[in-house]
């Protein structure tokens, strides 16, 4: 494993993510530009997420260093987007049943995003072993940050936006969101996938459902720079406008490292 030392800590921010099979660690100085490192931690074996997630972390003991923040975006299929005004968790949960088929205890969680709140799901013990090694730190949705974060980038103009964001984990999922002409959010979905015209599905069937203009409207990509490139080839048959997501520059800051890492990660601090 790539040895990692960070010289005062308390100057660093830490954002982790978890995804199926793997733990994903940005990390960068909030007083210096260009200091971003991005490391990709295997996650594996029949022990439970928790006990996958204590062997990783206390194998990379630079982890567990006195940041002066650490945030933690989770991956997991059990979510769903619900109205901002709708507040009983529960009642979200019981409705669309995000957790009916777990194999475990769960905790419900809620994140705010501007225009609606992602409710989900997590294992219990998953959650209280986070909350034991990183004190104080905030656990999201890895959805939520696009949620907050397209919301700022899609105001009204005279086209709908519908956004992509692809993930090269095992499974592969990707994460399907999309506004209107005035910037109201009508839909965001995330499904897996293997084969491409199974991902092609799953983004017309969502243009489909929304009324989104094949023809007008703006189709936008972002996540791994592979997947972008064999989809929007893919895409531009059936859809005019297939662009990439123009990358946040205030991410750029941080280092080139921002390219490497998952999205999500990089544009979680940029949502505040």
């Amino acid at each position: 494993m790539e040895s990692t030392t960070i010289d005062s800590p308390h100057l660093w921010r830490l954002v982790l993510g978890i995804a199926p099979g793997a733990l994903h660690a940005v990390a960068f100085s909030t007083v210096a530009d260009a200091t971003m490192i991005y490391r990709r931690l295997t996650l594996g074996g029949s022990d439970s997420l928790h006990r996958q997630l204590e062997e990783a972390i206390y194998a990379a003991p630079w982890l567990l260093s006195d940041f002066g923040r650490v945030d933690i975006a989770v991956s997991t299929p059990y979510f769903t987007v619900v109205p901002a005004g709708l507040d009983d968790d529960g009642l979200a949960a019981s409705l669309t049943d995000i957790a009916g088929d777990t194999p475990d205890a769960v905790e419900l969680l809620s994140d705010s995003t501007p225009q609606c709140r992602v409710v989900w799901a997590l294992d219990a013990d998953c959650r209280r072993f986070l909350a034991r090694t990183f004190r104080n730190a905030p656990v999201h949705h890895a959805i939520s940050p696009l949620l907050k974060y397209f919301d700022t980038v899609s105001s009204a103009s005279n086209r709908a936006k519908l956004f992509v964001h692809l993930s090269d984990e095992t499974p592969r999922r990707l994460d399907i969101i999309e506004y209107d002409a005035s910037g109201c959010l009508r839909m965001a979905v995330s499904k897996e996938w293997e084969v491409d015209n199974d991902a092609l599905y799953y983004i017309l069937s969502v243009a489909e459902l929304t009324g989104f203009d094949r023809e007008n409207d703006e189709l936008q990509l972002c996540g791994d720079q592979t997947l972008r490139s064999r989809l929007s080839t893919l895409l531009s048959r059936y859809v005019r406008h297939v662009l990439p997501l123009i990358f946040p520059s205030a991410a750029l800051r941080s280092g080139r490292e921002a390219f490497r890492a998952p999205f999500p990660l990089v544009i979680l601090p940029l949502c505040e």
